[in-house]
């Protein structure tokens, strides 16, 4: 096991638990908006946007170094598969990132999400499409588009969290490592932690890995699986170690709802192609407009299906709204 490997897993931990302390979520940010009227949250959308972009610049002008990705076209699957990831969001009451921050908040009634998102990408495997998907992707690597735009960026987002640092409510290191964070926070560690796993490992989803394990044994499964054990290593310790803290969100998790969530944002995943993870902390930043697509498509599903469980309709689901 190289250096390189054992910092990796240190990367994933801390993403993990930062994910769990910020409640990092895609469905939380939208029903923080419509139900709270806060856009904080996503605001820490266009955060992670700018640190990924911004530090993989930074690494492209330092040392040279050059991501790679794969680039699929934008298609009607595009769109389908950012439907269906968002539909199955709702679902769940979490994305993708949400349920490992449920995982590690102790609602371990959300694993079934994981099981019935890697159902669903064997079934759209053996069936076909998600193969057809596959064979127009062309491996490649990707420079940053627009550097300037991504550097400025960068810098704002750099400024802006120090001055909140500086002179938002000050608290000891100890209640720092205890007490929720500020999703800000949150995602700047996730973002910045992310920027040096790509540059020393790779790009790296567990969404991807559950994917690829669904269609037989993929190269380096050993460490991969590895690097998920760490995420959720990071999850659970983060959720254990808190101090009073309670994760929001419009649904409490329940088995069925969320295996069949798992399921339709697996079917999102295997036809988009991409998940949460991937798409907003590697596709968006290197505009890729595939991502783009995707992502755009699965706010669309999200928005309106928060606006529909935080309405009179939408009473017969048991909401959270704490």
């Amino acid at each position: 096991m190289t250096l390189a490997f054992l910092v990796s897993l240190v990367l994933v931990f801390a993403v993990g638990a930062s994910i769990e302390r910020g409640n990092t979520c895609t469905v939380v940010a939208f029903d923080d908006l419509i139900h709270r009227r806060s856009a904080v949250r996503l605001l820490t959308f266009v955060y992670a946007w700018f640190l990924v972009a911004g530090g993989l610049t930074v690494l492209s002008l330092t040392i040279g170094f050059t991501p790679h990705a794969t680039v699929f076209p934008v298609t009607i699957w595009s769109l389908v598969g950012g439907l269906a990831l968002g539909v199955g969001a709702v679902v769940n009451g979490a994305c993708t990132n949400g349920t490992l921050a449920r995982i590690g908040s102790g609602e371990y009634i959300y694993v079934m999400t994981i099981v019935g998102f890697t159902a669903a990408c064997v079934l759209i495997h053996a069936v076909g499409p998600a193969t057809t998907i596959e064979a127009s992707s062309i491996p490649t690597t990707v420079p940053v588009g627009h550097p300037l735009l991504a550097l400025l960026g960068f810098g704002a987002v750099i400024v802006l969290t120090v001055r909140r640092m500086v002179m938002g409510q000050h608290e000891s290191f100890r209640d720092f490592l205890r007490n929720a964070w500020d999703p800000r926070t949150a995602i700047f560690i996730v973002a910045v932690m992310f920027v040096v796993l790509v540059q020393i490992y790779g790009p790296w989803s567990y969404e991807e890995l559950l994917g690829e394990v669904s269609k037989g044994a993929p190269a380096d499964i050993g460490r991969r699986f590895a690097l998920f054990v760490a995420l959720l290593a990071g999850a659970i310790i983060a959720g254990r170690t808190s101090k009073g803290a309670r994760l929001i969100g419009p649904l409490k998790g329940r088995a069925v709802r969320c295996f069949l969530g798992g399921f339709i944002m697996g079917i999102g995943f295997s036809l988009g192609p991409g998940s949460f993870g991937g798409l907003t902390l590697y596709g968006q930043p290197l505009l890729l407009p595939a991502a783009w697509a995707v992502m755009a498509a699965s706010y669309v599903a999200i928005v309106f299906g928060v606006i529909y469980l935080r309405s009179s309709s939408g009473d017969w689901i048991k909401t959270r709204r704490g």
